[in-house]
């Protein structure tokens, strides 16, 4: 069983806004049903109830850029994700080449600005780099595993002596005063997960959630003791952010929480229910098996084992990612087993529907402050490009 909590000041006001939105639901059942209904409460949270049926959106998507994928040069990078591209305020594009060691700085029309870092344990050197954060300025900060701390370059693309210690799972975004993060703990046989906002040294809780992490699981059929394995689509705190709003999924209902900087102000929701969970959806997530990366190699883990020692939770998380675009709209990736792609909807900015987008459509991993969305694309060598789209929204006829 998994249990969250938002902070203790705002939990009250949001329940009442709940009360007084299932009476104002009660209310429309015996009339005409309504597209959606929004209720603020004295303490200034909007709940927005999407009620609307699904709408398909027939948005094209054009590629203006692709790049990676090339045998040499700058390009010459074959793997590109979640976590190792960025966008500055002045729409540069940064790509973390983790296997090349190395941080390449492009324009928004492609063309190459730079390339910084190298393999070593010297300044400006990396050793295994596994994630990047970018902010507004240009200053460029890596997650490098291999020496357990962060590197730093500057906009101008000097190195910075940050000193700062490595903490894991620790994604930043950042905005102008401070940053957005999420991080997870074990306590006990519990994983911690906490959604925060940082601003110089002044750390406030937005939002927590706790899932079942048993103790050290050992899996015999790829030689591993792990620990901190929650039970496969066990819901964890999903979340994004665009300079001073955050939003964030906690727990496996289709509900999003908003928040201005530090202030929880709106709750967005949709009636779409969580998928039942079961074993044949935990091995289509798991595929052949399950791949852990170590200094060694990757080893695989039989999908049998890990069902058996981890377990299953009984649904499947009704979101998996949230992306918000410069405009304010939230971009919304439905539940289901990864990698399998889902539909996407889109919430404006006020929190209300728009539209679904297609499961074959580009969900975004970032975007360019004219709107154009960063999309990932893989080839049938498993060599994965980043791809800028251009978005038309006009719907065809």
């Amino acid at each position: 069983m998994t249990a969250h909590s938002f902070r203790t000041r705002r939990t009250r006001d949001l329940n009442r806004a709940v009360v007084l939105l299932l009476a104002a639901l009660t209310a429309c059942a015996d009339g005409p049903p309504t597209e959606q209904t929004i209720v603020a409460d004295s303490a200034g949270i909007r709940v927005v109830s999407n009620l609307a049926a699904e709408t398909p959106l027939d948005w094209t998507f054009t590629p203006t850029l692709t790049l990676g994928g090339e045998e040499q040069g700058p390009e010459a990078f074959y793997m590109v994700r979640e976590g190792t591209v960025g966008v500055d305020a002045a729409g540069r594009i940064y790509v973390l080449d983790a296997d090349g060691h190395r941080l390449l700085v492009f324009a928004d029309d492609g063309s190459h600005l730079r390339t910084l870092g190298r393999e070593g344990e010297g300044p400006g050197e990396l050793a295994w780099p596994i994630g990047l954060t970018v902010k507004p300025d240009g200053t460029a900060l890596i997650d490098d595993i291999g020496r357990g701390t962060v590197h730093g370059f500057d906009a101008e693309g000097m190195a910075l002596d940050l000193r700062e210690e490595l903490v894991p799972n620790n994604r930043r975004i950042w905005a102008a005063d401070g940053y957005y993060s999420a991080i997870s703990t074990l306590e006990d046989d519990q994983k911690l997960y906490r959604f925060l906002r940082v601003v110089n040294a002044d750390t406030t809780e937005l939002a927590r959630l706790t899932a079942p992490a048993p103790g050290v699981v050992e899996l015999e059929s790829c030689g591993m003791a792990l620990s901190g394995l929650s039970p496969l689509f066990a819901p964890d705190i999903v979340w994004d952010a665009w300079r001073d709003q955050g939003v964030a999924r906690v727990g496996a209902a289709y509900q999003i929480e908003v928040f201005d900087g530090s202030t929880l102000v709106a709750s967005y929701r949709r009636a779409v229910e969580p998928v039942k969970a079961d074993r044949d959806l935990a091995k289509r997530q798991l595929g052949a098996g399950m791949r852990m990366m170590t200094s060694a190699g990757v080893r695989e883990c039989e999908w049998e084992e890990v069902i058996e020692k981890r377990g299953v939770a009984e649904v499947i998380p009704a979101i998996r990612t949230l992306r918000v675009g410069p405009d304010g709209r939230i971009w919304v990736g439905r539940g289901g087993p990864r990698p399998e792609p889902t539909p996407t909807d889109i919430l404006a900015a006020d929190g209300s529907y728009v539209g679904t987008l297609s499961a074959d459509a580009p969900y975004p991993i970032g975007f360019l402050p004219d709107g154009r969305i960063l999309a990932t694309e893989t080839d049938e060598l498993d060599v994965v490009r980043l791809v800028i789209y251009r978005v038309d929204e006009t719907t065809a006829e």
